[in-house]
């Protein structure tokens, strides 16, 4: 985390865009790198939805276990040259590990695609050390009122192509932590209203009739097919386009609520029984 922290915003961008093939996805993570990089996750970690492990190699030496439910996502995780020690297939919902195995468990922009809310939270406290710690990254409900079409339909349409199924508000987060045996909670929003705004005007449009990993992968096809010195010309305008919602990070000018958050969950120290999944 010592190079995220002394990283500016432009910085923290460029890492995300070297990695993410939509501008759009590359500014949400870049802010999400900046709200996770003040965050300890101490070892031993297990990350739920690893993907292709591209994101945690920004923020992590070194995973111990690394899930996804999709195998072909494990098996691009295996050419993240030896960050993760194991990785498996693997339903959130019903971990194959021992009471306490863990002292992190690392979930980003994972929780809100679940199925069953409760039983992954429990799952995940389950696993967790006394004195561990869940650490998130959700979108939240708020995001619905900041797209680029104010209407329900479009919203509902964003939320099956992302496939949103737990788009809370942070009170209702909070409360489903503590339900699970979270004893202390922390919350920290890194998405402004105006980011989500920019987010959606480039993410929305594109991704009309196609879903984000089809944009990604013809984004990326066309991206190749141009000279380098206009896709580094392409990178600098999608920097000035997000670049100051990400200085800013403000929750907007109106104190508009987040769009997302980070979620800090504490198991208790001392001895303790963890609740029944």
């Amino acid at each position: 985390m010592g190079a995220l922290l002394s990283s500016s915003d432009a910085e923290l961008l460029g890492l995300a865009q070297a990695i993410y093939d939509i501008p759009s996805l590359a500014a949400w993570r870049a802010a999400e790198l900046k709200a996770l990089r003040h965050c300890r996750l101490a070892p031993p970690v297990l990350e739920i939805g690893c993907g292709n492990g591209r994101f945690a190699s920004l923020v992590l030496p070194r995973v111990e276990w690394g899930i996804d439910l999709n195998p072909r996502e494990i098996a691009k995780c295996a050419e993240r040259n030896g960050l993760y020690g194991h990785l498996a297939a693997m339903d959130a919902r019903a971990l194959k590990f021992a009471d306490g195995t863990f002292a992190t468990v690392f979930a980003n922009c994972v929780m809100e695609h679940i199925p069953d809310l409760d039983r992954v939270l429990a799952e995940c406290r389950r696993v967790l050390r006394p004195g561990g710690a869940l650490i998130a990254t959700v979108p939240l409900v708020e995001m619905n009122r900041h797209l680029l079409l104010a209407s329900g339909w479009y919203a509902r349409l964003r939320a099956e192509q992302l496939q949103h199924r737990n788009l809370l508000t942070p009170d209702a987060w909070v409360a489903a932590l503590s339900k699970a045996g979270f004893t202390t909670v922390h919350t920290t929003p890194y998405l402004s209203a105006r980011m989500c705004e920019l987010w959606d005007r480039v993410d929305g449009p594109l991704s009309m009739g196609a879903g984000p990993l089809t944009l990604g992968r013809a984004y990326s096809f066309g991206l190749r097919l141009l000279p380098t010195s206009w896709r580094r010309k392409m990178n600098r305008q999608w920097q000035y386009y997000f670049i100051r919602a990400l200085q800013e990070n403000l929750l907007g000018p109106e104190g508009a609520p987040p769009c997302a958050m980070l979620i800090q969950a504490g198991v208790p120290s001392g001895p303790g029984t963890p609740p029944a999944a």
